[in-house]
């Protein structure tokens, strides 16, 4: 089976090499966890291995993101001006309200079709980030129709997605991008109750095609992106959830 690297070499190990490749993958997280940057590694290493890959951008402008990529040694800068990269600036055309192609890609899936204006036909990967935004205001059987459509046009076209969904509307919306996707990944801030400080955890309840560990991981967001730490034994991290 194909796999498509996360970008982060200790949790590919931990997923046995990396994504499963064609499928979707949700991640999950407060703010502060580092979700943006994860998809930052995840972007980065494709364009590095040569793949085409796109990010729908819903809340930041693709400049802020560039220059944030750039801060933790993650230079997309460089695939953007190569055409490698297509960054799409859903966050523009919801403010101006325009409904046009790009906001229809998620928001009116009426002409799945849509999709295929925004998107390279040749992209591999894809991040949105962040899904959450799409699902204010929306009845939630609305919001599962639109997101099982997109999911099912990217197995379609064969592109590998990590799909971003902040933490709030992931509780709002009852989890149920959850059952969508093919792979849940989550970023916590908690209490550490041995050291009694805050600390950031990754935690990977689920993956298809995937044996997987349900121990929770510590990790840092340091000047080179996302590090993990070295892992706890399951029966302490499993009294962090």
């Amino acid at each position: 089976m194909e796999r498509i690297s996360t970008g982060i070499p200790e949790i590919d190990k931990k997923i046995q090499g990396g994504f499963p490749a064609g499928e979707s993958y949700l991640l999950t997280g407060e703010p502060g966890t580092g979700k943006t940057i994860f998809g930052l590694h995840f972007l980065y290493n494709a364009c590095m291995e040569g793949k085409k890959c796109a990010m729908l951008a819903t809340e930041e402008t693709p400049e802020k993101i560039v220059r944030h990529g750039k801060t933790v040694g993650l230079d997309i800068e460089p695939f953007v001006e190569s055409n490698q990269l297509t960054m799409i600036r859903v966050l523009e055309k919801r403010i101006e309200g325009m409904e046009d192609k790009y906001a229809n890609i998620i928001t009116n899936t009426s002409d799945p079709r849509n999709i295929k204006y925004i998107i390279p036909e040749d992209v591999e990967v894809i991040v949105i980030d962040n899904m959450g935004t799409f699902s204010i205001g929306e009845e939630l059987n609305v919001f599962r129709d639109k997101l099982d459509t997109l999911i099912y046009l990217f197995a379609e076209s064969k592109w590998t997605s990590l799909i971003i969904m902040d933490a709030t509307a992931h509780e709002l919306t009852h989890k149920i991008s959850e059952y969508s996707s093919s792979g849940t990944i989550k970023l916590m801030i908690k209490e550490n109750p041995y050291t009694g400080k805050m600390e950031r955890f990754i935690y990977i309840p689920k993956m298809r095609d995937t044996e997987i560990s349900l121990e929770i991981i510590n990790y840092n967001i340091t000047g080179q992106g996302i590090k993990l730490s070295a892992s706890k034994s399951s029966s302490k991290t499993n009294k962090l959830i």
